[in-house]
């Protein structure tokens, strides 16, 4: 090859790299902004409460060094916020979704649903399980006592489609309980002041509402623990080691019912909902946000849940330790929902089923 044939392959291999090599983006500078971080659901619940710990330290990972504000925006058990999210906010990244429900909605509020659950741009999420209480007055202090109580369950929660709801309803459904769901609080917070004022006496809380809010009742003898959700580890459910004394729904089940219960609809439903929160809260952009908006707030996140300073805050403001999913995590589990959906679809009916009756 002669020289002027090598430097033209040399042009040419140049070119090629940069072709084919792929490119973040610019970085996007929020400097002199207002970052808000959307709640769909109303002051004093475990999502506001978490975003609220939270806060401190998003803006300062964020480029620009924004001022960043929590926005509430209650309404239909987190709906109306969700909808909003992707329809109406802004597509300059201001706003960031904060969503706990928004897979299960896509499936179980189909017709009230206004986004595209794979058009969601998630920065990252955190995983937590689920605890459920009753009131004092109830007079039982563990799950398997449910069995044959005589007292009849007020259950509160958001709305007849919240799928945290659904995990206790399925409890109670198994064990032949009698119960009546209440529905139309606005938070956890204001089923925790319903069951001080004796107008609940069971409903259930994620784990940084039950660490935050709850447990001080606890303590104070007002309720008592009864089950909690888990969390998935190698194909199987477990207790989250955050909560190693509380035993999960299934364990209860179990005990109770054998293990011939494992083969009862019912049962699979439960096992069904644990796979589907697999992301128990997950910030999201709308699908008008740019790439590079995106991009730049998903590395900002990444930062921010792995800032040491803020990590022992939550952990010291909540009392137990943050398990955190950077934005393809977090992608990579919303991704496998449809695959989730499809392996048992009998019980993916009943959870239906349940969205639209007691």
């Amino acid at each position: 090859m002669n020289r002027r044939s090598a430097s033209l392959a040399a042009v040419i291999a140049a070119l090629f790299i940069v072709l084919v090599t792929p490119t973040h983006g610019a970085e996007v500078s929020f400097k002199g902004k207002t970052v808000a971080i959307l709640i769909p659901y109303s002051v004093g619940g475990a999502a506001d409460i978490m975003a609220r710990q939270m806060l401190p330290f998003i803006g300062k990972q964020i480029p620009g060094n924004p001022t960043t504000i929590i926005k509430n925006m209650p309404g239909g058990g987190g709906i109306v916020g969700e909808n909003w999210v992707y329809n109406s906010a802004p597509a300059d990244g201001t706003i960031i979704g904060q969503f706990s429900t928004s897979v299960t909605d896509s499936i179980f509020k189909p017709k009230k649903v206004k986004f595209e659950l794979a058009k969601l741009q998630w920065l990252g999420g955190v995983r937590e399980t689920t605890v459920t209480f009753v009131s004092k007055d109830l007079g039982i202090t563990k799950g398997t006592e449910l069995a044959g109580l005589k007292k009849k369950i007020f259950f509160g929660t958001t709305s007849i489609q919240s799928p945290r709801s659904m995990l206790p309803r399925l409890l109670l459904k198994i064990l032949d309980q009698d119960h009546k769901l209440v529905t139309g609080y606005g938070s956890s917070g204001d089923m925790r002041a319903a069951i001080r004022r004796g107008e609940l006496n069971m409903t259930n809380d994620s784990q940084s509402g039950y660490f935050a809010a709850v447990l001080p009742m606890v303590e104070e003898g007002a309720v008592v623990p009864l089950a909690q959700e888990g969390t998935v580890q190698d194909g199987k459910i477990i207790r989250d080691p955050r909560l190693p004394d509380l035993p999960t729904y299934y364990e209860i089940v179990q005990e109770l019912k054998g293990e011939s219960i494992k083969k009862d609809p019912n049962y699979r439903a439960m096992e069904l909902l644990a796979y589907l929160g697999g992301v128990r809260r997950g910030w999201v952009y709308a699908a008008r946000v740019s790439k590079d908006v995106f991009n730049t707030t998903a590395a900002s996140f990444d930062r921010f849940l792995k800032d040491k300073e803020m990590i022992a805050h939550f952990k010291k403001a909540i009392g137990f330790d943050l398990v955190s999913l950077n934005a393809a995590a977090a992608q990579s589990i919303i991704d496998k929902v449809v695959e989730i959906q499809k392996r048992d679809p009998e019980a993916l009916e009943i959870l239906k089923a349940m969205a639209q009756k007691p």
